[in-house]
């Protein structure tokens, strides 16, 4: 790449600047700037550039390290690529992120972020049983160095001893939206971490939609919504090993950039930031299979959190303009015996819609 922004480093192609011969698809023309990720743990960076035997077989398996160590789980109907070529991550239909109580049911196996409460040893046995075609030495170096610097891994630890120091009282831990927010939503919390607020004793507050919140035991997993920040961290532990957080609705674009109607860094600028390249080291970039997994889920809950939006503010798109258009389907649908669902209007606005497709090209 031969060119470099002038705004916060990003490298490009030289044709991929726009009509006025710039380039903006990185930080929005100065308008997006996010704080440099911390330098990459040592072993990370063996593994990821190295052409030792445990290296190669990282790079081979990286989808299988991360869901070993990740603390959330990611659900989606994944279709491996055909024939010989170049690996292809490909999925269709929803994309879930879900979480698992502090501790596994009698019905079920350990897994995801309640492994952490185990000693190396016995952590790694299980995290092996699953994944057999993973090395265990590489498996004992990893979960070393998470339990040593990733937030989320010393949460649930401090968890399960709050939990044993008081079996008869309610506990729970909660990752926030927002950190800020824990004394302005919630009680003071017993503990805090790095990014979570831990609660000894019923606050009396239910957790915020957005918010996550681990209990010691349950029946069923709970679903993070994408604009958690702390989303990606936990889904993808071997990308963000100190768990950095992620886009949060409160992000807001350069103070002397920003306009009057636009003041708020969006989903889709976040990650068009983090996915420019840039000068130096990057995990993501050099993370392969796992990275395109990450494009995958980003552009997924980018879109999803798009559709929402419109599904929400369908007045606002002046839906009563097309009532003739309802009613037509409306009477097909009773013609035809058909139950019909709720209509959501996208505009020209959506790419990819088909009127965005129809009125560009």
């Amino acid at each position: 790449m031969s060119e470099q922004c002038g705004f916060y480093g990003a490298v490009y192609w030289k044709e991929e600047k726009n009509t006025a011969h710039k380039y903006t698809k990185c930080c929005h023309d100065g308008k997006v700037q996010l704080p440099a990720f911390p330098d990459a743990p040592e072993l990370l960076k063996v593994l990821l550039t190295e052409n030792s035997p445990d290296a190669k077989n990282y790079r081979q398996r990286i989808r299988e390290y991360n869901s070993a160590f990740a603390f959330a789980s990611m659900g989606a109907q994944i279709k491996p690529p055909r024939g010989t070529g170049p690996y292809c991550y490909h999925l269709h239909g929803q994309v879930y992120h879900r979480l698992s109580p502090l501790y596994a049911s009698d019905k079920h196996k350990e897994s995801y972020g309640q492994l952490y409460l185990f000693d190396y040893s016995e952590a790694t046995e299980k995290r092996l049983s699953n994944n057999q075609n993973c090395l265990q030495h590489v498996f004992e170096k990893l979960d070393f160095m998470l339990r040593e610097i990733n937030p989320f891994a010393q949460s649930y630890l401090q968890m399960h001893r709050l939990v044993q120091e008081h079996p008869t009282t309610s506990v729970k831990m909660v990752f926030l939206e927002d950190k800020n927010l824990v004394m302005r939503r919630y009680n003071a919390p017993t503990l805090c971490t790095e990014v979570a607020a831990i609660f000894v004793g019923d606050n009396g507050e239910p957790p915020a939609n957005r918010d996550i919140c681990v209990y010691p035991v349950g029946n069923t997993c709970q679903s993070i919504s994408p604009l958690n920040q702390c989303c990606d961290p936990m889904t993808y532990p071997l990308l963000f090993p100190r768990g950095e957080c992620s886009w949060n609705t409160g992000m807001e674009h350069v103070e002397e950039r920003r306009t009057a109607k636009r003041t708020r860094v969006t989903q889709l600028q976040y990650y068009a930031y983090r996915l420019s390249q840039r000068n130096g080291f990057s995990i993501l970039h050099n993370s392969g299979k796992l990275f395109q997994q990450y494009i995958v889920d980003a552009y997924v809950k980018t879109e999803g959190s798009r559709l929402h939006f419109l599904s929400q503010n369908q007045k606002d798109l002046r839906i009563e303009l097309y009532r003739g258009l309802l009613d037509d389907l409306e009477c097909r649908a009773h013609n035809e015996n058909i139950r019909t669902g709720k209509l959501i209007i996208l505009p020209s606005s959506f790419q990819g819609s088909p009127r965005h497709m129809q009125q560009n090209y």
